[in-house]
């Protein structure tokens, strides 16, 4: 059922957490995993395409077939719109969550909240304490 596994990540605690998830899953039915980063035009990112082949080995050290992939936004609102139209042709999202005090959610949108309105395929969200 679930052969092509789509994992949107960034620089964070939670994108590792849902490789790791992604990994499991994707072990268990012997699936592939893509990861995914959408960097936002005119923004430095974090997530360097050193780390990305970090992410792939930690999968292919599972036995796991893995590539990976960058693609850019105009802006930050559309980063959840991105990861959606790339998740065409894919089985199932595995994404990470941060899970933030409340007035950072206040102040923050949750791409994973809109990834999962936007997409039609299953999204399963690993959630990640990333502030203290």
């Amino acid at each position: 059922m679930f052969k092509k596994v789509l994992v949107p990540v960034k620089a964070t605690r939670g994108s590792e957490k849902a490789i790791d998830v992604a990994c499991d899953l994707a072990a268990q039915l012997d699936a592939g995993v893509h990861i995914l980063t959408v960097n936002i035009e005119g923004m430095e990112d974090k997530l360097t395409g050193e780390m990305m082949e970090e992410f792939v080995s930690r999968c292919r050290s599972k036995g796991i077939e893995a590539t990976h992939s960058m693609l850019t936004a105009r802006r930050p609102e559309d980063v959840a719109r991105t990861i959606a139209e790339a998740s065409n042709g894919y089985d199932i999202i595995v994404m990470g969550h941060c899970k933030y005090k409340k007035i950072y959610r206040f102040l923050h949108s949750s791409v994973a909240e809109d990834v999962i309105q936007l997409t039609s395929c299953p999204v399963l969200v690993t959630a990640t304490d990333c502030l203290s």
